[in-house]
């Protein structure tokens, strides 16, 4: 059986961030660059305004800039090498390409200018062929997050049935990540009938949800590899007229998906903490500006929640304070 002290994480977080307090002294005329993988993704919003809270703690200046979808590398590419051009003191980035932005990496270095690598990581291989030093990365464990989403699929098959996977971007970590974790978390007992990539959006996990009820007329469950792609094969089961037939879960607890768990349609999502990304991320930046060391070796994760009707609320609550 799932975990129930996870069930109840999302208020020891609360409680736990309504008490920290930045240690950290920012130096006069700061100028920090955010660049997350989309403005049009809520996750995103929610880590903009915790990095924006954070940066008026500080009273530095945060300039964000950020592509309208989220495979759009080369619009980051652009954004970072304007950033560059610009002279900004650091650079805190969600790449939509683990890979792709080598060539700004690059040019940041050569600039002496830190970055910072939120929650989804670059890709160290290609880090250490360019001979780009190791970037500190703040981020959730996605395995682990995704872990507990099998699990939950388990349990509530009871222990058989068939199950759909909606993937992210192909060659990114978290795609990878979310797929083995939520794989394992179903101890093989579960057959996986279809996986399909979705590239994080909404409408593409609808598409995609639809050709794989056609092909698959005894699904049982769709693991949704993040809301908006959840949110779009539930639209797409309803339509169907399988909402009592299929269920689905998703990953990121934006404000679209809880209301849904609220309502009793998608089952649950995995809920990660995007803003105190945002945060830690101006923190972390601002230590280097300062010439304090930041370790790189390991990943600082932060946590993952599994989100029901049975917290949700809680849920909802904590999001007020970054997205309206």
């Amino acid at each position: 059986m799932l975990n129930m002290q996870k069930l109840l994480v999302v208020s020891m977080v609360v409680l736990l961030l309504a008490s920290f307090s930045v240690t950290v002294f920012a130096q006069e005329d700061i100028n920090i660059g955010l660049i997350p993988m989309t403005l049009s993704n809520e996750y995103f919003i929610a880590l903009i305004n915790g990095a924006e809270q954070r940066a008026d703690i500080y009273d530095i200046d945060l300039t964000v800039q950020g592509p309208q979808t989220h495979a759009d590398a080369l619009v980051q590419l652009q954004q970072m090498e304007n950033m560059i051009s610009r002279g900004v003191d650091a650079i805190v980035i969600v790449p939509s390409s683990s890979e792709a932005l080598a060539p700004a990496l690059m040019k940041a270095e050569e600039a002496g200018i830190p970055v910072i690598n939120l929650d989804t990581k670059f890709n160290e291989d290609t880090l250490e062929d360019a001979g780009i030093a190791p970037i500190p990365f703040i981020g959730t464990d996605n395995y682990d997050g995704a872990l507990d989403a099998g699990r939950m699929a388990l349990e509530l098959l009871d222990g058989e049935g068939q199950v759909a996977i909606l993937e992210g971007i192909s060659g990114q970590q978290n795609t990878y990540d979310r797929m083995e974790g939520f794989i394992d978390g179903m101890e093989d007992k579960l057959e996986v009938v279809a996986t399909q990539t979705a590239d994080w959006e909404v409408e593409k996990g609808y598409n995609a949800a639809q050709n794989i009820m056609q092909a698959n007329p005894d699904l049982d469950l769709i693991f949704g590899s993040n809301d908006g792609m959840a949110i779009g094969a539930y639209r797409a089961i309803v339509e169907a007229g399988k909402e009592d037939e299929i269920y689905v879960i998703g990953y990121d607890a934006v404000p679209a998906a809880l209301e849904s768990v609220k309502e009793g349609e998608m089952y649950a999502t995995i809920a990660q903490f995007p803003a105190e990304m945002g945060k830690r991320g101006i923190d972390a930046a601002v230590q280097i500006i300062n010439g304090e060391h930041i370790a790189v070796k390991d990943a600082e994760s932060t946590v993952t929640a599994p989100i029901t009707q049975e917290n949700v609320e809680d849920m909802m609550n904590y999001l007020d304070n970054y997205i309206d």
